[in-house]
């Protein structure tokens, strides 16, 4: 709350406090009006119906209606007059006793049905009654009997019950009335709104201009903090680079010469090996060789410290590099126990690329998801791990990609961390079990390329990195 209140100016304020205190007194009064004038709406309404159910009940019996040989057609002139003159009105029927069975029947109605046929409900009543309904609509309707009485001359005399006068008239007037009354309370309270906004906003102009100022100062304020805490942090990661590179141009040149006595050494020992154990141990002892001549250039780069010459791009086939790069880590696959699953795409050719650094790629995102799967194995020995590397080409807006994914059922990476993960030095793993650079140096690399990596991710189920490359598609 604290926070939206600092992004509100005055004026946003003060209209937010009017209408917090009209919007409640327009609620109250409405329901106000309508718990006490809907009621005495529709109690007009029901004495409306009783009143003209009491006259034609008085007209049939002074008039002598019943009796006539064809009362129908008599009544009937009475009922449209009364329907001319209270349009709510929406039925009404005459009720009698038939002198020869004694059955009641229907005398006049202003609704086509069928004479002989009594609805169900009609009774003859001694005395006015009344009862409120809802039709199939939910409009309220009134249903009202009144007793049709022969009242001799004399008061004191007996009187004798003709017939009923059955009435149902509507309250559809009274929802109408409060849907007005609706209206002209909202329109009252809007204007009510508008009108004080706008006399406040005259007198308070100056101080919401200041009070801009003032929230704009803060945020100008806060923007430059962020920035300078920003370079604080790049500065920081920029002397950790420094002097890690200094500690690696260190390292490289002190690991030269045991390099080189291992290369040599290992010359010998494929000299010197049995003719039936070289088909057997040769395969092996050729991706240590290669493996050992890559740590070399690596370190020969450092000391030189330049950059890899274009010139030393070539065309690279992504299929065979991804299977050179799943035989360098084959036996740990193998101690493991993780199935290896390849899905290439015969249509993807050649890119100009060093492979070298492509390798280097590869190499670190499988052994990523190696790792993510021995920490799985150590809470789950009994699960099947799986590793599978795929190449595709796609093409997105007119432009085609290169893409190689990477897909492990390791121990995956929380949903927090996707967003950091490519940052230098940030690192899920245990201390002093990365450094946090593996995948920084794989987006620069990436980057080198016009390409980008993209990392999806799943908490305790998978982990999917996907690399992208630029593509020339030959015609």
């Amino acid at each position: 709350m604290r926070k939206l209140n600092l992004h509100l100016d005055l004026q946003a304020k003060i209209s937010l406090v009017l209408v917090a205190v009209i919007l409640p007194t327009f609620l109250i009064v409405t329901v106000a009006e309508n718990k006490f004038t809907l009621p005495i709406l529709e109690e007009e309404i029901r004495q409306i119906g009783i009143n003209s159910a009491k006259a034609l009940a008085a007209e049939i019996d002074s008039a002598r209606m019943l009796s006539r040989s064809d009362p129908t057609s008599a009544i009937e002139n009475s009922l449209q007059e009364i329907l001319y003159t209270q349009p709510n009105i929406v039925r009404i029927d005459v009720i009698a006793k038939d002198p020869v069975t004694g059955n009641i029947k229907n005398v006049a109605s202003n609704i086509e049905e069928d004479p002989s046929v009594v609805p169900a409900g009609f009774t003859m009543v001694e005395a006015v009654t009344s009862e409120f309904k809802t039709d199939g609509s939910g409009v309220g309707l009134w249903e009202i009997f009144v007793p049709i009485e022969h009242k001799s001359r004399d008061s004191r005399g007996p009187r004798r019950l003709l017939g009923a006068v059955h009435l149902v008239v509507s309250t559809q007037l009274v929802a109408r009335i409060v849907s007005t009354l609706w209206k002209t309370t909202a329109t009252a309270a809007a204007f009510s709104v508008v009108s004080l906004i706008l006399v406040l906003s005259y007198f308070l102009r100056k101080t919401i201009a200041n009070d801009r100022l003032l929230k704009k100062a803060e945020s100008e304020n806060l923007s430059l903090t962020e920035q300078l805490q920003e370079a604080q942090r790049q500065l920081m990661t920029t002397e950790k680079l420094a002097v890690m590179g200094q500690l690696t141009a260190s390292f490289a040149h002190e690991i030269g010469t045991p390099l080189n006595a291992i290369g040599g050494h290992l010359q010998l020992l494929k000299d010197e090996l049995p003719v039936a154990s070289r088909e057997v141990l040769n395969p092996r002892l050729e991706i240590v060789d290669g493996q050992l001549g890559k740590i070399e250039g690596i370190v020969k780069s450092f000391l030189q410290s330049t950059s890899k010459p274009a010139s030393q791009r070539q065309l690279v086939d992504l299929n065979r590099l991804a299977d050179k790069t799943l035989a360098i880590v084959y036996p740990r696959t193998e101690l493991l126990g993780v199935r290896i699953k390849r899905s290439y795409s015969s249509d993807l050719g050649p890119l100009r690329a060093v492979p070298v650094e492509l390798e280097q790629i590869l190499l670190n995102l499988l052994n990523n998801s190696l790792d993510s799967i021995s920490e799985k194995m150590k809470l789950w020995p009994l699960i099947q791990p799986s590793v599978e590397i795929s190449t595709a080409i796609q093409k997105t807006k007119g432009k085609a990609w290169a893409e190689i994914s990477v897909y492990d059922t390791g121990e995956g990476i929380r949903k927090g961390d996707l967003q950091s993960v490519l940052k230098p030095f940030f690192t899920t793993k245990r201390p002093g079990e990365g450094t946090g650079l593996g995948l920084t140096i794989c987006q620069q690399l990436i980057h080198k390329y016009g390409g980008h990596l993209s990392i999806d991710s799943r908490e305790g189920s998978w982990t999917r990195v996907i690399l992208r490359l630029p593509y020339q598609v030959n015609s």
